[in-house]
């Protein structure tokens, strides 16, 4: 099953032409399974894994999309609207990794994470390889790296410690107009605290690398764009991300 989803979505990925509904025989049967076809995806592409987006649910069960290293960018960013068309973004605080959190046994505390990682501004675009994004049903979307586009990185921030990251007002622009700004919007409150989980969860496997992010989820909910738009992303006092949708022939 995991090896005939992930040639679905490869498929999907490389040609461009995005993946009716997953025959009853690619189904994910769980969450574990959805994390190992996005695995098999990377590997399949030959692709780096620069990260993941996290998500916590209310009965502690961690959730990860891999971020491909391709599809890991700066900002200002460019990038063809044509790659990603339901073009989904999101405002949110990520962390990357200055140094190593390999597997081992017991748990990483906050404060080792805390120490371990610097605070950044970002966009995450969210993307779909299936046709139909709406009627896909959750697991698929996990499996699809849970409909990650790509991941822009902004204003990196190495004093955040002082810093109340669930206090922030996030704002996003469309083409300078704001469309959404609200202060304390992260679902988690504290945006750290998804991290150490994912953190957790990845010391029973190969662990975190210097260099990878994990995006923490969104301060403002996802809003869809449109080709040709310019997306800025801020949090007050704290630093600011863009990514242009540039329209192709």
């Amino acid at each position: 099953m995991i090896e005939e989803t992930a040639r679905i979505l490869v498929e999907a990925r490389r040609s461009g032409v995005p993946a009716e509904a997953l025959p009853e025989s690619a189904w994910p049967a769980d969450i574990a399974q959805a994390h190992a076809v996005q695995d098999a995806t990377a590997a399949a592409l030959r692709e780096s894994i620069a990260g993941w987006k996290v998500a916590v649910s209310r009965n502690g069960e961690v959730r990860r999309g891999v971020i491909l290293g391709s599809l890991l960018l700066n900002s200002p960013a460019k990038l063809p609207a044509s790659m990603v068309p339901l073009l989904g973004v999101e405002v949110e605080i990520a962390f990357r990794f200055d140094r190593d959190m390999p597997p081992r046994s017991t748990e990483y505390t906050e404060a080792e994470v805390t120490d371990a990682v610097t605070a950044l501004a970002g966009i995450e675009v969210v993307a779909s390889r299936f046709r139909n994004f709406a009627d896909t049903p959750p697991l698929h979307r996990d499996a699809d790296c849970m409909s990650n586009g790509a991941f822009i990185v902004g204003t990196l921030r190495p004093d955040w410690r002082r810093i109340d990251l669930a206090g922030l007002e996030a704002t996003l622009r469309v083409n300078g107009k704001i469309v959404v700004q609200r202060t304390g919007g992260h679902a988690a409150g504290d945006p750290l605290l998804p991290a150490v989980s994912l953190v957790n969860a990845l010391r029973r496997a190969g662990g975190v690398h210097a260099g990878q992010i994990i995006t923490t989820g969104s301060y403002t909910g996802v809003h869809f764009a449109a080709p040709g738009d310019l997306i800025e992303a801020s949090f007050a006092d704290f630093g600011a991300a863009s990514v242009h949708f540039v329209e192709t022939p």
